[in-house]
């Protein structure tokens, strides 16, 4: 059964990063995977990282032009927008209490989240981090909060 998991990589443009989540989204059985073009299911080096995970879980195009009306129709359709970003705001991700149903935007390789889609996000979150580099891969990144997000949906489903 599928989770109400969206993982938006509208923004990554790495094809490592976008094959290696496509791997983390469907292990962790995400609804759905958007891309910036879904025709990277089909290079190589996409599919060799992925694992076949292309085969097994659903992918949807979504340009960077049309992110923010994307972003828009996801949140009328009951979803909360969650960016994992380092904010003045951000909560840290082990204080986060998941929703059921959640984009999750990540941001661009270098730059993060552009401040334009910010104002869509409903609440952004940051990975707590210990030692003097300040950020992490994009793809581990979004393994790690995917992976937290499904820790919280198999937690509440036990009770």
């Amino acid at each position: 059964k599928k989770q109400g998991l969206i993982v938006c990589a509208t923004l990554v443009d790495k094809v490592p990063n976008l094959a290696g989540l496509a791997r983390t989204a469907e292990i962790f059985a995400a609804e759905t995977l958007v891309l910036p073009n879904t025709l990277v299911k089909k290079q190589d080096d996409f599919k060799s990282i992925s694992a076949s995970a292309n085969d097994w879980i659903d992918m949807e195009e979504c340009k960077e032009e049309n992110l923010l009306v994307w972003l828009h129709k996801k949140k009328a359709e009951g979803y909360t927008i969650v960016g994992l970003e380092q904010t003045s705001s951000s909560k840290c991700l082990t204080r986060f209490n998941f929703p059921d149903k959640v984009v999750l935007l990540l941001g661009k390789e270098k730059e993060g989240i552009p401040v334009e889609f910010l104002s869509a996000v409903d609440q952004c979150i940051e990975i707590p981090q210990l030692g003097i580099i300040r950020s992490l891969n994009v793809h581990v990144s979004g393994a790690l909060t995917i992976w937290e997000y499904t820790s919280q949906m198999m937690k509440r489903s036990k009770r």
